[in-house]
């Protein structure tokens, strides 16, 4: 199932619905799928409804075309920004991404080709990165006399670790998909996009068979470990432990385990 919505201008979000996993896609390949005010508006408008969907367990971000996943932000909007249009492309942007980084379902961010700028913040927002081997990735706005302001410069240093973070936001310069990898920056690579395409579908379709509370409560176990001394994590491990071994789910895991058999989650 396809839904497309139109953001004005010839801007265009399509999202794609297959059972459990629902995609995300930026379709602007005359603007290499860049991303502007109307069409984070329209992103937050799609997230409200997957956030209320109990049936999607798996979301996938991705952009049209074999070349760009996202080139950044849309130049052509920015030149002609006001103060207060800058204030608010930073917010709709820092927003939205923040509800991608703690959506309760996985993300997968599948980049077809150049992830540059805002491209390159929406796909650190998701929880894996892949990508098909002509992938770039940068967050040059130092070419351009900005900065990233999307939740960036945080991110990045996070993934990848402070310098080699700082040497590709002071120069500008691009990585290959090959270095991001060498990185950790990306979880896997695949040798065209068509089998980036299969690749996603075969790693989306994993996610979405596990426990979806063990998958929300892993998330929140990798979210909150910043800066938690060892005993909190071990209050943090034992609270999360004994509330899963209440739910319908675990006990099915375990029991499909010991009888050798698929287990069967049902969200309970």
């Amino acid at each position: 199932m396809s839904e497309r919505f139109a953001a004005g201008s010839g801007e265009d979000i399509r999202v794609e619905r297959e059972g459990s996993v629902a995609t995300l896609v930026v379709d602007r390949p005359a603007q290499r799928n860049a991303l502007s005010i109307p069409v984070c508006e329209r992103m937050h408008e799609i997230m409200d409804g997957i956030e209320r969907d109990p049936g999607i367990r798996v979301l996938v971000v991705t952009g049209t075309g074999p070349k760009s996943f996202v080139a950044g932000a849309d130049i052509n909007e920015l030149v002609a920004y006001t103060p207060a249009l800058a204030y608010r492309h930073i917010e709709v942007g820092h927003t939205l991404f923040t509800r991608i980084e703690n959506l309760h379902v996985p993300t997968i961010a599948a980049v077809n080709g150049y992830c540059l700028g805002g491209g390159l913040e929406i796909a650190m927002a998701c929880d894996i990165r892949i990508a098909s081997a002509n992938a770039k990735f940068g967050l040059p706005e130092m070419n351009i006399g900005m900065v990233p302001g999307w939740g960036g410069t945080e991110r990045l240093q996070r993934l990848i670790g402070q310098s080699r973070a700082a040497a590709m936001m002071l120069t500008g310069e691009m990585i290959t998909s090959d270095e991001a990898l060498a990185n950790g920056l990306v979880y896997r690579l695949f040798d065209s996009v068509d089998a980036l395409r299969a690749g996603t579908d075969e790693l989306a379709a994993k996610l979405a068979g596990f426990a979806p509370l063990t998958m929300r409560a892993t998330k929140e176990m990798i979210g909150m470990s910043a800066g938690l001394s060892p005993q909190q994590v071990l209050q943090r491990d034992a609270a999360m432990l004994a509330f899963l071994l209440t739910t319908t789910d675990a006990r099915e895991g375990l029991t499909a385990f010991l009888e050798k058999r698929p287990a069967r989650y049902t969200g309970e």
